[in-house]
């Protein structure tokens, strides 16, 4: 494990909250984030998202732009309400509509497929405890 943000006492970094319809993209970021030492929770559907975010502990949520069900917007909003970060993945959004979504309040738009280090310099911003 390269561990960009291990620690000594092996503690995870946070929780990933993926929000991904997509079976193997969400399996292939879970591989990912859990050989970083992220601790990963996944929610296929709107209902999952809210109900994982309400339950707390989330440092950050990684959402699919395009969901059969929620917006962006919608999902930006409850994210937003609850002090969680959002990262938005997605390949069929115009540039924007991107834009639009960092001004609103979210962390990053990153277009697919996008470089896998890019995703973890940006969830070791947001990690739980930056002084572990």
């Amino acid at each position: 494990m390269s561990g960009r943000c291990s620690n000594a006492n092996g503690r995870a970094c946070g929780v990933v909250l993926l929000n991904e319809p997509d079976e193997s993209v969400r399996d292939a970021l879970t591989v990912l984030l859990q050989g970083e030492n992220w601790t990963v929770k996944q929610a296929g559907k709107r209902d999952e998202l809210a109900a994982e975010i309400a339950a707390g502990g989330v440092t950050a949520v990684v959402s699919e732009s395009s969901l059969p069900e929620g917006s962006p917007a919608e999902i930006l909003d409850l994210c937003k309400r609850s002090g969680v970060p959002v990262v938005f993945t997605g390949h069929d959004i115009p540039l924007q509509g991107a834009v639009d979504l960092i001004r609103q309040g979210a962390v990053d738009f990153l277009d697919k497929p996008f470089p896998q280090s890019r995703l973890l310099d940006l969830l070791e911003g947001l990690r739980a405890d930056p002084n572990e």
